[in-house]
């Protein structure tokens, strides 16, 4: 019967101690996995949408230097009475628009080459090649990458026109894919180990690969057998591809179809890993980006605080065996103290007192033994709660580095802010929490794109929508845990004026949390007192006289009358000079 009674209180002993700190250990974990999990997919349609948008940039630069040029230089009186030497010597002089550096050439309308500035063209028909009929039939067009006599090229092209607009012939330039080859494989491992972009045409076929050549020219799927001859026959890929070859990777080739928004997962030939994907289309040209990273480099950084936490678990794993045990086989009876302190504990509470008496028999020494354990557990969750409090810093530093601000620009957020609530004379409770939940207030900022955050001059006013946009962003990320509730209403309001003209809500007086109203003015101080790009910092003075003339319409009046006594009393300036 004892032996039976200390197995059990030995077994409620592990679970009441354990089971709060492993639920506890599991959230933080899925909280920080989401957080990481947002971050890194912005990281990765930002990457995109800038290959993206350098492929689009080369595009019209290279189509407007032909088009440009044929439709600034028509030929002149050139029309089917004109000789053929006289039409040829005038095509001729539209070569010398072009740097002796680009290959141009111009074909008549039967597609046989008139004029060229280089000996390499091979001087044969081309009217079967797609960048030929496009342009004969008016459009200007960029083709393919093509393999032509063991090289990579592009073909940009746009129809000659004579005084009568009508079309005579076919401007051509040809420049090597290679430009475009080695700008998508220096994506290789950008954004982690293994990582890399892959550029796809309309038909599914890969027309540039960050990491292998031998894939260029393959689907990813099998290419219906009619569109496929078409493609060999017409030579769309070069002369040199007799044979379009193909993978069976239907996940990508069924997001590519779709314009897919989101991160997908899909495998790769190059891996056995699983890889997530984003697809982005080009606007210059039907072509996609899938930019696409591993999922052990997406989620490294959630992996690195997995194991921290499972480490931390382990250790008070170890400490709660050893205790239990002792205390189970010391103890010989229920004892209504210890259960009592121990469902406190099993709710959260680690401060409730075990009251006991100075005693030596069983129980006493049991009592005194259990408060120990009870001290330990209170300080590893101590030490847990602090590293997730690191870990949120070590996140809002990463937002911040985004910015303008690449230091302490947070921790002397979170000290304004819980000065100020102190001030206020707010529970001590809000104050703990108010803290850490300060230090994310611009998490929404890894959603602005670099081009924007990141800008010397003025915004336009379709740039500073989108900045106006960050509260609503961080509100999106930090989600409906209650773990991040207060960061979360901070984040979404921290802009919202007390007079009612703030942003994005618009929200008026004590209609803005409290929490937020804090940190509008220790943003706003923080703001005034550091230097930026686009202003210098001011002083100390001239930034607390803006808090000041601000009282009742940016600012709460309640907060600036507690503002003015820490100024007062130097309590700012000592935040500001030990987190500078």
């Amino acid at each position: 019967m004892r032996n039976s009674i200390v197995t059990k209180i030995f077994i409620s002993f592990l679970l009441v101690s354990l089971l709060p700190m492993v639920a506890l250990i599991a959230y933080n974990d899925w909280a920080n996995r989401r957080l990481i999990y947002s971050m890194k997919t912005a990281e990765l349609k930002n990457q995109a949408s800038k290959i993206a948008r350098i492929i689009d940039f080369q595009t019209i630069h290279k189509k407007s230097m032909i088009q440009g040029v044929c439709s600034k230089h028509l030929i002149r009186a050139a029309d089917k009475e004109t000789s053929a030497f006289l039409v040829k010597s005038r095509m001729k002089r539209l070569l010398n628009h072009f740097a002796s550096s680009e290959s141009i050439f111009i074909l008549d309308t039967h597609g046989d080459i008139i004029v060229a500035n280089t000996h390499d063209i091979q001087t044969k028909n081309y009217s079967a090649r797609d960048f030929f009929k496009e342009a004969v039939n008016g459009n200007t067009y960029v083709s393919e990458p093509a393999m032509d006599q063991g090289e990579g090229y592009i073909y940009y092209s746009t129809p000659v026109r004579n005084y009568k607009k009508e079309i005579i012939g076919v401007m051509v330039m040809r420049r090597h894919a290679e430009e475009l080859w080695k700008l998508i494989e220096e994506e290789k491992n950008s954004l982690g180990k293994g990582s890399l972009c892959i550029l796809t045409d309309r038909y599914g076929v890969r027309i540039a690969h960050a990491t292998d050549r031998s894939l260029v020219f393959k689907s990813w799927i099998k290419l219906d057998p009619g569109i496929k001859k078409n493609l060999e026959t017409e030579y769309y890929y070069g002369e040199d591809i007799k044979e379009i070859g193909f993978t069976e990777i239907p996940e990508v080739s069924e997001a590519l179809a779709q314009n897919a928004g989101g991160i997908f997962v899909h495998p790769l030939v190059i891996s056995t890993e699983a890889y997530l994907g984003y697809c982005m289309p080009l606007k210059e040209k039907d072509w996609r980006l899938l930019y696409t990273v591993p999922a052990s480099a997406f989620l490294a950084q959630i992996k690195h605080l997995t194991r921290n936490a499972v480490l931390s678990t382990g250790v008070v794993f170890v400490v709660v065996i050893v205790l239990a045990w002792q205390l189970s086989v010391s103890l010989a009876r229920p004892v209504k103290n210890l259960t009592s302190a121990a469902n406190a504990i099993a709710n959260g509470n680690l401060d409730f007192p075990i009251i006991h008496r100075q005693q030596q028999h069983e129980v006493g020494v049991l009592m005194q033994s259990f408060e120990v354990m009870r001290h330990k557990i209170k300080d590893s969750y101590k030490e847990l709660k602090d590293a997730n409090i690191e870990a949120l810093l070590m996140l809002a530093r990463a937002c911040e580095v985004r910015d303008e601000d690449t230091g302490n620009h947070v921790l002397r957020i979170n000290y304004y802010s819980m000065a100020l609530a102190k001030e206020l004379g707010l529970k001590e409770s809000f104050i703990k929490e108010l803290g850490p939940s300060s230090i994310l207030h611009d998490v929404g900022k890894i959603h602005i794109p670099d081009y924007i955050l990141k800008k010397q001059g003025y915004f336009t006013n379709k740039e500073r929508e989108e900045m106006k946009k960050h509260p609503l962003y961080g509100d999106r990320i930090l989600g409906d845990s209650e773990f991040f509730h207060l960061a979360k209403e901070i984040a979404r309001w921290h802009h919202e004026n007390f007079d009612g003209t703030g942003y994005p809500d618009r929200l008026k007086g004590e209609a803005i949390p409290i929490s937020a109203r804090i940190v509008r003015l220790a943003d706003t101080y923080d703001a005034l007192v550091s230097k930026r790009r686009y202003k210098s910092a001011w002083s100390d003075q001239q930034a607390y006289n803006q808090i000041v003339d601000h009282s009742g319409t940016y600012f709460d009046p309640l907060v600036v009358e507690a503002f003015k006594r820490l100024f007062e009393r130097g309590d700012i300036r000592e935040i500001k000079n030990r987190y500078t």
